[in-house]
């Protein structure tokens, strides 16, 4: 083989190399057909991926919108308040409505600095963003594994059915209506593989650092769509492809450093608050309860995931199909000179293995790298998220062997290209048919449902009265109550398409009705506040949910969270546990679906406190905290009132990143809000700098002297501040970079537009 200068060497047998190092005038007319030539094919390809994607689709982006559970019950609701608050101007830094509050941006899968959710759920309504993200990240998913597959040297066919498997997988289909957060992992995987892979063929640093910045940047937003396991998948699957190049070491280190500092950089402003949270979060770290040690194995025992025939060849949310699956197979023995596709062969076989339940010596193996096993061990079968770039690769190299041995016959060519894409495109879609209406039937591996989004996500009758409620009263909390028992209390997440649970509005809606709930449905929490609730009930819960239980009816510590509302169903269902309880609620409203009670023992948002003790709370009401302040250091100095019908504590400002109380006091107290503490959180007592303590095990506290004071709690997020400037800067530098690069691209042309290519572009089969 012929080596130029400036060239990529692939280790692929090149038909034609596009580019020379200089172009000779009487070669211009010759080259220019060669341009022109993959640049229909590569445009035209395109094409047709977006044409594919939208006949694969089309079910999809016309008529009721698709739902799943996670999409329904978090993703909506999250992604609908992160768009309301940035129309209005605002960073949406603390979520009120959900946990008593909790942080916002910080959360690992709010969206917030998620791009595609960020601007579609700005600009459109749920349903039409729930449409327009959908597109997208089908065809990011397609047009990048296309590019990369032709980056590799796969031909325009190969590549075509490698994006075709890749982007309409049952894996990527499923859980595009299901778990958004999976399918926007996958989604920028092959982006981030594509950067680094032109990064390493660039043979100057300009193009080499642009490209680190395209994979940092595809990087940056898996960080935001999930930054604990499926970012560790992403991450070991990204480290692997730039290590396993064959290159000089140097230079795996250059690209790797430089696509981690783009990465780290674009995505800081997500990243810092959310590692911030991650060290006071209920899952520090990864899942604290993991049932399997992965070093709990001998050499012999040795597989890969059950039943993985049954997951790969029958229509599910692992289908790839037996037309995929026999093109992939067949093209390892070819790809065993070729390292980088080589890598995607052993790529396919390691995460088969990672993802079955039983550890083997690789499971050991991975379980040194720092934090894998607490990550890893409780759910290994979503290392699958990593699986389906292997057997697209691998198909999309089969044909484009198959192609290549039929190039003498031009039609011949065609007709096998064609003829397999369709197949597989045909095969992939009927199984999705198929497995999407197991999933309306409610079976399968997760239910869905079609609705109007916007009519579903509407506030109910019951939610209307209490809106009404919020805008004329002092702020107040509810819950919503139905206790159905499945072997324990059963989340209302598994209810997630009974009306009957809606009009509770539990399952996030309070984020859409702008309400303050108690609950909520999430994975990740503030752990002093699951504390509270686990006291509360006296009986801890799965990690996902914070719910009062009918054993939390009569805590006093419900009193504490300011629950002024319980919205009760009107009829129970014939398995739920009716709430009894001693405490004395009171009809407020009622409709056909529900009922609900106000509680007039609940307390106000602020109160004062004259005595206070270091202790943990006990939830047996040992102490009486309407009084007594409970706290974990040693108390700041207190007196008791001179005349405490004196005292009062108004709410005068009250929003998400900044609350405001007037207070009066007779002598030296302490103001208890009931707000849940967080140390991004900082207390002014009138305009100068105040500790702030945490009460009763998740409250806030503020010592004020006697007199009238303006005490003031700001959400000031070190980590977020210093993460916008980060990101800022790296966007900044990333699109300059890109001017800069094409501009000298212009200006290196020979006057007609044709540029002179300096570096080769990829050998083609």
């Amino acid at each position: 083989m012929t080596h130029h200068p400036g060239v990529a060497t692939t280790g692929l047998t090149p038909r034609e190399v596009v580019g020379q190092p200089a172009i000779r005038p009487g070669r211009l007319p010759q080259w220019r057909r060669r341009v022109a030539q993959v640049l229909r094919s590569d445009t035209a390809a395109v094409g047709v991926l977006v044409v594919q994607a939208l006949a694969m689709e089309w079910d999809r982006l016309s008529g009721p919108a698709w739902i799943g559970m996670d999409t329904a019950t978090f993703f909506f609701p999250w992604y609908g308040y992160l768009g309301e608050q940035l129309r209005s101007g605002h960073i949406p830094v603390w979520n009120p409505h959900t946990f008593s509050g909790a942080p916002f941006a910080a959360d690992p899968e709010s969206g917030w600095m998620y791009l595609p959710a960020m601007l579609a759920f700005t600009l459109f309504s749920p349903d039409a963003a729930a449409r327009a993200t959908l597109l997208f990240h089908f065809l990011l998913a397609a047009v990048s594994t296309y590019a990369l597959a032709r980056s590799l040297g796969l031909n325009p066919f190969g590549s075509l059915l490698a994006a075709t498997v890749y982007a309409h997988s049952g894996f990527f289909e499923g859980h595009s209506v299901c778990c958004y957060a999976y399918a926007d992992v996958a989604a920028w995987l092959p982006l981030s593989l594509l950067g680094a892979e032109l990064a390493i063929q660039a043979a100057t640093w300009r193009p080499r650092l642009l490209s680190a910045g395209v994979s940092g940047l595809a990087f940056s937003q898996i960080l935001a769509a999930w930054i604990g396991q499926g970012s560790y998948y992403a991450v070991l699957v990204l480290g692997g492809f730039i290590v396993c190049r064959r290159m000089k070491l140097k230079r795996a280190v250059v690209v790797g450093v430089a696509v981690a500092v783009w990465a780290f950089a674009l995505g800081a402003a997500g990243l810092l608050p959310r590692l911030e949270y991650n060290a006071v979060s209920n899952l520090p770290g990864g899942y604290p309860d993991a049932e399997v040690s992965l070093r709990a194995t001998s050499w012999n025992d040795w597989g890969v995931i059950g039943n993985w025939d049954r997951l790969l060849l029958e229509p599910g949310f692992e289908y790839i199909g037996l037309p995929v699956f026999v093109l992939a197979v067949a093209a390892i023995p070819l790809v065993l000179r070729h390292g980088r596709l080589l890598f995607f062969a052993v790529l396919g076989l390691v995460v088969l293995v990672l993802a079955r339940a039983e550890p083997t010596p690789l499971h050991a193996l991975f379980s040194l790298l720092p934090g894998f096993e607490r990550i890893h061990a409780r759910s290994p079968e979503r290392a699958l998220i990593a699986f389906y770039l292997a057997p697209a690769i691998l198909a999309g190299f089969g044909l484009t062997w198959l192609t290549r041995a039929a190039s003498r016959w031009r039609l011949a060519t065609l007709a096998i290209g064609a003829l397999a894409i369709a197949l597989v495109s045909l095969d992939l879609h009927s199984a999705w048919v198929a497995q999407s209406q197991e999933a309306l039937a409610g079976g399968g591996d997760y239910a869905f449902a079609r609705a109007d989004l916007n009519a579903y996500l509407a506030p109910t009758p019951g939610a209307q009265f209490l809106m009404r409620q919020a805008a004329t009263d002092a702020p107040f909390r509810y819950f919503g109550y139905a206790g159905h028992v499945f072997g324990g209390p059963m989340p209302y997440t598994l209810r997630w398409t009974d009306p009957s649970i809606a009009a509770l509005q539990v399952n996030n809606r309070a984020l859409l009705t702008g309400l303050d709930d108690i609950q909520g449905y999430n994975p990740v929490h503030i752990a002093h506040y699951d504390t509270f609730i686990t006291e509360l009930n006296g009986q801890t819960e799965n990690y996902h949910h914070a719910d009062v239980f009918e054993s939390g009816f009569d805590s006093p510590l419900l009193d504490l969270l300011n629950v002024r509302y319980v919205v009760l169903p009107r009829t129970p269902a014939s398995d739920e546990v009716l709430p009894h309880y001693g405490r004395s609620l009171q009809l407020a409203y009622q409709d056909d679906a529900v009922q609900i009670f106000e509680n007039p023992n609940a307390m106000p948002r602020a109160w004062l406190v004259h005595q206070a003790v270091q202790g943990q709370l006990n939830g047996d009401g040992g102490v009486d905290l309407r009084n007594v302040a409970l706290l974990e250091v040693a108390a700041p100095a207190l007196a008791p009132p001179a005349d405490a019908t004196s005292e009062a504590v108004e709410v005068s400002s009250y929003a998400p990143d900044r609350v405001e109380f007037r207070v009066l006091a007779s002598a030296s107290a302490l103001l208890v809000a009931s707000e849940v503490a967080y140390p991004a959180w900082q207390a002014y007592v009138d305009g100068q700098p105040a500790d702030m303590y945490v009460v009763d095990s998740a409250l806030r506290g503020v010592a004020v002297g006697p007199g009238e004071h303006l005490v003031e709690m700001r959400f000031e997020s070190r980590a977020l501040q210093a993460g916008l400037v980060l990101s800022l800067a790296a966007a900044v530098t990333l699109i300059a970079l890109a001017i800069l690069h094409f501009a000298l691209q212009l200006r290196s042309s020979d006057g007609s537009g044709e540029v002179r290519c300096k570096t080769g572009a990829v050998p083609q089969l």
